[in-house]
């Protein structure tokens, strides 16, 4: 029985064995066959659409188990694939990764576990650029990149995008009017669906922009974009932006003859006609985005850049340039060249003009008629590269020889010219004699020279020009200039100098400064003069210095003049005003040393150019008044003083005498007397001196037509004040400075009457009474303009019933109001009126209604039609209508049978008058 379950035993640990083995094969086998035990985080760069070459950066994470490999798969749904590059993994130092396949929709990686011991799975990062040929691929998405194990069945997946434009990366830029750009590198911004961007800087700071898709964004002004940063969606919030948007700008353009950029600039310019090639060179911001497209319009706004090379004509990168072939084939005239963004930035361009001309050599000035001295610029065009001669014969020189010296006059060093010369310093004989300026075409073919012409006759002078030969300036090229004949001219009228009043006045007050303009083209300076007997005095103006200007570079000129100098008596002068005054001495009249002499009718005349005009001087005039005779005393009111001063200088004086005697300023204080600037020939002040009652003395003095005073005070403004004087000693003693003998001052005296305030009621009321309505109120003030009176109405506890406010007419004494009393109760009341410095008040009767007494015809009308010799007074005695109108309501109150006692009483006196005739 042992035997047996020793044999059972052995037989079971036998099977054991044998089993344990077999499971270990198994498990080696399954290792094997799951290489790759996870495939996650699948990740494929977007791609733009319709590229035949694209780089994308795609990445997965895979796990493999020890010492094991495995194949992945990566599949594309659109495109062909043709290559990979930068494979590589996260940690090669346990995986490995290679290229195994390229095929035209997917690429097999093998990835490999090193067998590390004791290392076990491994998880990597496999990165990798998939190149593609995406021609003729429309944008789309979003699209699915499948990433499977070739062993097992691990997968994961990628989604990217075929975008119709521009990718652009989290904080780059894109340009305003940009259409289908990318913007889903950005945080919060996803392929097929909308986001909104914030404004934080520039032009979008506080306002929003929105898109559609992420993948196809426009970047528009429909879509509220603006020149700014924006965050975006899914951005921090912080400083830094997720998007900049860009005005777009052609910021250069231009225009070269010939090939390339080392021919001449002639933007803007001409070249002559069979030019063969023009080069455009452009700058633009937006060389990231777009390239920019050449067009070429006519006069006529047609294009013509199909007859310069093969259309469209564009610049691929900005700073770059393009050729344009067959000008020689456009007709003469002017062209204009455009450069603009050759898609969806068409809106940024830049022009620039050419012209294309008909003749080799020729010369243009700028004006064609001057005053002699003017300066005239002559443009002359020839072949690129050459030198010409700009000359005139020396016949139309203003007495100048034919000379290098001459040269120097009649042309201007500058610019272009390379040299100036004369014919008689040249060897040899020239038919003609001239001066030229030698001038350099450079590569533009053209020139400018400046023509003085204060070196020119007053004649018509031709302005010739010759292209030498030779790029030199020797004797014998300059020779053969001068003797041949010319290949263009133009003709310069040289007219003599002149002047020209403009304004004058034809009548001045003596004492005032009046003014005299014109216009003196090419002169220097002008001087006035006044003629007095035979001879031409300078005049002067207020402040003493000489009547002269410096003419302005338009030619215009202003002389101020003082009519109170050399013209000061009341007569008609003749004014001269000479430019440039030298006589033919050469005497100069602006000089220091004779700048103020008189000079004679023969010495004026020797004066090139001047101008006359008539000016009749008159006495001038000073007026004066007080805006109110009276004045409320010690209270501060104000009194205004003014007037005008026609003809008095630029101020008059004023005295201000008190009551008491003595000097007074404008607030009061002591003083002898003031200065009142007169503006536009009129005065006024405030006074505010009347702190005593009684009557106050204003003298008013203007200076006369001399411009001087009689009398001159201290410096500190004293010299009249004296103690102890009578108001009437003070005002003869300025008067006394004043006048006389030879004392031509103008003086004004006026009075004012300081009194107590005072304040009255006109009587509003009739008999007392005062109806319901508006009531009328006014009275009387000695108070100053404008002060303000105080109206009440007050009831029987003087509590206030109606109020109001007038102000004072200083000039007339009177104020007025009036006062609503329709709502107030019939009874009894007090009007009050007040100004803080005096009172009035007035009772009065408030009544529904108050009657105006009428009068009834008299009967006198029927005696005086008899004949009689008594006197007519007679019949008024008649009773009178006067009864019953004083007491008006009492007719309709009157008791039966009273109106019967009056008859009779009526009758009683008509038979006693009747005796009484009798």
């Amino acid at each position: 029985m042992s035997d047996t379950n020793e044999k059972i035993r052995a037989v079971v640990l036998t099977a054991l064995m044998v089993l344990s083995v077999f499971a270990g094969t198994i498990a080696f086998t399954g290792t094997a066959a799951a290489a790759a035990t996870g495939l996650a985080n699948g990740s494929a760069a977007n791609v733009p659409a319709d590229t035949a070459s694209v780089s994308q950066s795609v990445s997965f994470d895979v796990t493999v188990a020890n010492d094991t490999s495995d194949t992945i798969n990566v599949t594309y749904p659109v495109g062909t694939i043709t290559g990979i590059s930068d494979l590589s993994s996260s940690d090669s130092s346990n995986v490995t990764v290679s290229q195994t396949e390229v095929q035209d929709s997917y690429v097999r990686v093998d990835v490999t576990d090193t067998g590390v011991p004791d290392s076990g799975d491994n998880t990597v990062t496999v990165s990798m650029n998939v190149e593609h040929d995406l021609t003729g691929v429309d944008p789309q998405g979003p699209l699915t990149v499948n990433i499977d194990s070739e062993t097992n069945t691990q997968s994961t997946t990628a989604d990217f995008s075929v975008s119709g434009g521009r990718i652009i990366a989290d904080g780059g830029s894109v340009y305003l009017g940009e259409e289908d750009v990318d913007l889903t590198a950005l945080p919060g911004v996803d392929a097929g669906s909308a986001a909104t961007f914030t404004g934080e800087s520039g032009d979008a700071d506080g306002s929003t922009a929105s898109i559609g898709d992420g993948v196809q964004a426009d970047i528009t002004e429909a879509n509220n974009f603006q020149q700014g940063g924006y965050d975006s969606p899914g951005g921090t919030g912080d400083t830094d932006r997720e998007l900049f948007v860009i005005e777009p700008r052609v910021t250069d353009l231009t225009l070269y003859s010939g090939p390339d950029t080392d021919g001449a600039d002639i933007t803007d310019e001409s070249i002559i006609s069979g030019t063969n090639n023009l080069t455009v060179e452009a700058d633009w911001n937006f060389d990231d985005a777009e390239s920019v497209e050449v067009t070429v319009e006519d006069e006529d706004g047609l294009e013509v850049q199909s007859q310069l090379g093969s259309t469209p004509i564009t610049i691929a990168n900005s700073g770059g340039s393009v050729t344009l072939e067959g000008v020689e084939e456009l007709d003469t005239g002017e062209y204009t060249v455009t450069v603009e963004g050759a898609d969806d930035l068409d809106g940024a361009s830049r022009s620039a003009t050419f012209t294309i001309r008909d003749e080799a050599q020729s010369v243009s000035l700028d004006q064609s008629s001057v005053t002699q001295g003017d300066n005239v610029v002559a443009t002359v065009t020839g072949t690129p590269g050459e030198y010409g001669l700009v000359r005139v014969e020396g016949g139309d020189l203003d007495d100048l020889d034919a000379t290098d010296a001459s040269a120097e006059d009649a042309f201007a060093d500058t610019g272009d010219v390379v040299a100036l010369v004369g014919t008689d310093d040249l060897a040899g004989d020239q038919d003609e004699d001239y001066v030229g300026a030698v001038v350099d075409l450079d590569d533009e073919a053209e020139a400018q020279v400046r023509i003085q012409t204060n070196a020119l006759d007053t004649t018509t002078v031709d302005v010739e020009f010759v292209e030498l030969d030779a790029p030199n300036t020797d004797d014998s090229t300059l020779q053969t200039g001068f003797n041949s004949s010319a290949d263009d001219s133009a003709e310069l009228t040289v007219e003599e100098q002149s002047i020209n009043i403009t304004s004058a006045p034809s009548v001045v007050r003596i004492g005032e400064e009046f003014t005299i303009e014109g216009t003196a083209a090419e002169s220097d300076d002008v001087k006035a003069y006044a003629r007095i007997d035979q001879n031409y005095v300078p005049l002067v103006d207020e402040d003493d210095d000489f009547s002269e200007d410096d003419v302005d570079s338009d030619g215009e000129f202003s002389v101020e003049i003082d009519s109170s100098s050399e013209i000061s008596l009341p007569d008609s002068y003749r004014i001269a005003i000479v430019a440039d005054p030298v006589d033919d001495d050469g005497t100069d009249y602006l000089t220091a040393a004779n700048q103020d002499d008189e000079i004679s009718s023969d010495v004026y005349s020797e004066f090139d150019t001047k101008a006359t005009t008539t000016v009749r001087t008159v006495e001038g005039d000073l007026t004066a008044e007080l805006s109110s005779t009276s004045i409320a005393a010690d209270v501060g009111d104000e009194i205004t003083l003014s007037g005008s001063a026609l003809g008095q200088g630029d101020s008059v004086r004023v005295y201000l005498i008190g009551p008491r005697g003595n000097f007074l300023d404008a607030s009061g204080g002591e003083g002898s007397l003031e200065q009142i600037d007169v503006d536009e020939e009129e005065f006024e002040e405030d006074y505010a001196a009347f702190d005593n009652r009684g009557q106050y003395t204003f003298i008013i003095v203007g200076q006369g037509r001399d411009g001087d005073y009689a009398f001159e005070p201290n410096g500190d403004g004293s010299g009249l004040i004296d103690s102890d004087l009578t108001p009437q000693q003070a005002v003869a003693i300025v008067n006394d400075e004043y006048t006389g003998a030879g004392v031509d001052d103008q003086i004004i005296e006026l009075t004012v009457q300081a009194e107590n305030p005072s304040l009255t009621i006109d009587d509003f009321t009739t008999d007392g009474q005062v109806a319901q309505g508006e009531v009328t109120i006014s009275g009387t003030s000695n108070r100053e303009d404008e002060t303000t009176v105080f109206i009440e109405v007050l009831g029987e506890d003087n509590n206030v019933i109606a109020s109001d406010e007038a102000e004072v007419n200083g000039s007339t004494g009177e104020w007025s109001t009036t006062i609503d009393m329709s709502d107030v109760e019939t009874g009894t009341y007090t009007l009050r009126a007040d100004d803080d410095e005096a009172s009035a008040s007035l009772e009065f009767e408030l009544a529904e209604t108050v009657s105006t007494p009428t009068e009834e015809p008299t009967p006198t009308e029927e005696p005086t039609e008899e004949p009689t010799d008594e006197p007519t007074e007679e019949p008024t005695e008649a009773p009178s209508t006067e009864e019953p109108t004083d007491e008006p309501t009492e007719t309709s109150t009157s008791t039966p049978g009273f109106g019967v006692v009056v008859a009779l009483v009526a009758l009683v006196a008509a038979a006693l008058v009747a005796v009484r005739r009798d």
